[in-house]
């Protein structure tokens, strides 16, 4: 579900919001074009409205302003694993590691709940109340995404200024990303056909 973010320089802070979170974390890096990305989380600002954005889930998170640096290191973790097993290249092994060791890095304690039908279930509840807490959550979801990724994919949109991650078998991230692909590619084709070659000169 799309979830927009207050705007920037004419546009959304965070393109879209409400994916499992480790997605979401990895998109606050847009891609501007091959070789040039935006950092979404640039500021205190921009990662405090971030962190309140996805407060429903992770509840009061503005301790990670402290920690900012952590948090970017472990999203670069994130968005090299995604990119590798989108894209079908090798992992990182420093950063499988670096992963794993944030996931075991606070405990996951289950928990039964009443549903509304007076049936039981088991959730795995996750106190996030410490960076620690925090990264281990974004590791776990990491961790969850790259294992279904044969059942539903990871992939990366290829429209122009995005490269964002999703999940799923469609080809572009959103509708939106898919007409500008579309019209990007129209426009390449015209030009390419309205191109005449070079006069040649001889003596």
């Amino acid at each position: 579900m799309e979830r927009f973010g207050p705007t920037r320089r004419g546009g959304p802070l965070f393109r879209w919001l409400g994916e499992p979170l480790a997605i979401d974390l990895a998109n606050t890096v847009m891609v501007v074009r091959e070789g040039e990305s935006v950092d979404l989380l640039d500021s205190d600002e921009a990662l405090e409205t971030w962190l309140e954005l996805e407060r429903p889930r992770l509840g009061d998170c503005r301790f990670a302003l402290w920690d900012r640096a952590e948090l970017l290191a472990a999203r670069e973790d994130v968005r090299s694993l995604f990119t590798a097993r989108a894209t079908g290249g090798p992992f990182e092994r420093a950063a499988v590691e670096r992963l794993n060791a944030a996931s075991r890095g606070a405990p996951v304690a289950p928990q039964l709940r009443l549903t509304a039908g007076g049936d039981c279930q088991v959730i795995a509840e996750e106190r996030i109340a410490d960076m620690p807490a925090l990264l281990a959550a974004i590791a776990r979801s990491a961790i969850d995404l790259l294992a279904e990724h044969g059942r539903s994919p990871l992939r990366i949109c290829g429209a122009p200024s995005c490269g964002m991650f999703f999940i799923g078998r469609r080809r572009w991230c959103c509708a939106a990303c898919g007409n500008r692909a579309r019209a990007a590619r129209h426009y390449e084709g015209r030009k390419a056909r309205t191109a005449t070659p070079a006069s040649v000169t001889t003596d």
